[in-house]
């Protein structure tokens, strides 16, 4: 039997860390979300990291980051939001 392929493109990885982010959000023990230096900073940068690869600047990354989380959207249509202005 074959293992499933997983999707490793980056617009995959990038909307993991989207869903981890949220899942962080919403967790029980909110020192997950909230404490500094804490996990939701940890992955917020990685993800910002993996949209600079995709050469989009920090506060571009940060705008779509934000869209998507506020939006309860996908990482991408937050992107083209962004920069539809």
């Amino acid at each position: 039997m074959t293992a499933p392929t997983l999707d490793t493109s980056t617009r995959a990885i990038a909307e993991h860390l989207l869903e981890t982010l949220r899942l962080l959000n919403r967790a029980d023990d909110q020192r997950l979300a909230v404490s500094q230096g804490g996990a939701y900073g940890d992955v917020r940068e990685a993800l910002i990291k993996v949209l600079e690869t995709q050469r989009w600047g920090r506060a571009m990354a940060n705008e779509a980051i934000y869209l998507a989380m506020t939006g309860d959207i996908s990482l991408w249509d937050a992107m083209y939001a962004a920069r539809m202005g």
